[in-house]
């Protein structure tokens, strides 16, 4: 399973994701913030890098997925970034879109979670029942 976890601010998808591997040792986490540097080049070349570095990304998930057969945590810092993802794993990504933040409008999410009505310990639950699902 690939869950990706979008939206939200960096510390936010940072605690969500510790707490959950907390839980789930077998998981593996590719933390795509830490890919997301812009190095003040031109907005054009600033993108290309960041879709190759996904691109990259995803391939080194594909491998350790084939080594160890573990299931997949991914944190999402930007738009850009998901839609790279969604394209390289169009059927077994599931994709949870954290808070409301308007940069995420119009793009596909299979579920949405509202951190203002739910505590983190109920995104965490609901984490750890689709990790189950």
């Amino acid at each position: 399973m690939l869950l990706l976890i979008a939206g939200a601010t960096d510390t936010v998808r940072e605690l969500l994701a510790a707490t959950f591997l907390d839980d789930h040792p077998d998981w593996k986490h590719l933390a795509l913030e830490d890919i997301n540097v812009m190095d003040g080049e031109s907005a054009e070349v600033d993108a290309f890098q960041m879709s190759f570095n996904t691109i990259v990304a995803c391939e080194c998930v594909r491998d350790a997925r084939k080594e160890a057969q573990c299931p997949v945590l991914i944190t999402c810092p930007n738009p850009a970034m998901l839609e790279t993802v969604q394209e390289e794993f169009p059927k077994e990504l599931v994709c949870i879109r954290i808070g409301a933040g308007k940069e995420w409008d119009g793009m596909s999410f299979h579920h949405e979670v509202d951190p203002k009505r739910c505590s983190m310990k109920q995104i965490g639950s609901f984490l750890k029942k689709l990790a189950h699902a």
